[in-house]
């Protein structure tokens, strides 16, 4: 799995607009008081397209990470991802790429994010990001347009970058939140992948009540099954957290539990999923093949430090215990 098939086309491209270093800080019981001592942190280039790139980039698969970039937390980001040899490009933006604080409280087996919107856009940058899509897009077999959008970058912004791609032949794929999410559905990426509070965004958008499910997933994929074509042109893919994701096509609904293991970070989860399904697809998977590629790529994620951080011999081990059923 670590290196790609010479055979296979192309590059898969992912557009970050507001990337971001994390911090993770793992802490034990953690409150509000004057001074909170993690027991230690972790550094990782991070932003949910650039997640899907570097997991992309470990799995031996071909890709281009493009991506807004600001200021001095800007020159440190792109320094982290030539450590990791993740090839990107990037287009200088107004202000500071953002600098989260993750806190993992390892006693109660939960993490908060803390982020501040610190870069700033405007059209031009859409524009710049646009003329790469379209340069690379030869070269190019799908496009991930992932992340929130920073202040000033125009609201179409995913809207414009999923049509470019679609017009020029690219698989697509939309994950993310807020106007991003909202507009991005208009284009009709060919995949939509978020998670549970997403999809009750896009569903309190659209006055729909959604369904209430449990251990029965068949409410929420008959649900999906009647937004594909309005939300996605091929598959709507939402995440679960423990129990894993639900994948809906036209044909069929599949679900793959998430694998037994110790949690010691969610920090890019879901990213790896979309990085495993585009990276199933662009190799002829199935639909089901390309969602339990998807899921163990989260169940090698979510058991390291770090954001999006895993290896191809992680995501190996973890494909035996991921088991695929029709709904």
């Amino acid at each position: 799995m670590s290196q790609p098939e010479p055979s296979l086309p192309g590059l898969i491209l992912t557009v970050t607009a507001n990337p971001t270093i994390d911090r993770v800080l793992f802490v034990r019981d953690f409150a509000m008081q004057d001074v909170v001592r993690a027991e230690r942190e972790v550094v990782s280039p991070s932003g949910k397209g650039i997640d899907v790139s570097i997991i992309l980039h470990v799995l031996g698969v071909p890709t281009l990470a493009l991506a807004l970039n600001a200021g001095y937390s800007g020159q440190m980001l792109a320094a982290l991802l030539a450590e990791q040899g993740v090839p990107c490009e990037f287009i200088p933006a107004r202000g500071q790429t953002r600098i989260a604080a993750l806190i993992t409280d390892q006693a109660q087996g939960r993490q908060s994010t803390i982020l501040a919107s610190t870069l700033h856009a405007g059209p031009e940058h859409l524009d710049q990001l646009l003329a790469r899509v379209v340069c690379h897009a030869p070269q190019s077999w799908g496009l991930v347009c992932a992340g929130s959008l920073p202040p000033g970058l125009p609201e179409r912004a995913f809207a414009d970058l999923l049509a470019a791609g679609r017009g020029r032949g690219l698989v697509t794929l939309l994950d993310s939140s807020g106007a991003g999410l909202r507009s991005g559905v208009a284009a009709l990426p060919a995949i939509l992948k978020v998670n549970g509070r997403e999809l009750g965004e896009l569903a309190a958008e659209a006055g729909l009540p959604l369904p209430v499910w449990d251990d029965d997933l068949r409410p929420l994929a008959d649900f999906l099954h009647e937004r594909l074509g309005d939300w996605a042109g091929e598959a709507l893919i939402v995440t679960l957290g423990k129990a894993g994701a639900l994948a809906v096509t036209a044909g069929a609904a599949y679900h793959a539990p998430a694998p037994r293991v110790t949690l010691v970070s969610p920090a890019g989860a879901g990213d790896a999923v979309a990085a495993g399904v585009m990276f199933g697809r662009r190799r002829g998977d199935t639909w089901a093949e390309a969602l339990r590629l998807g899921v163990a790529a989260a169940g090698a994620v979510v058991q390291n430090e770090g954001t999006a951080v895993c290896t191809a011999a992680q995501v190996a081990a973890m494909l035996p215990l991921v088991h695929v059923t029709g709904l």
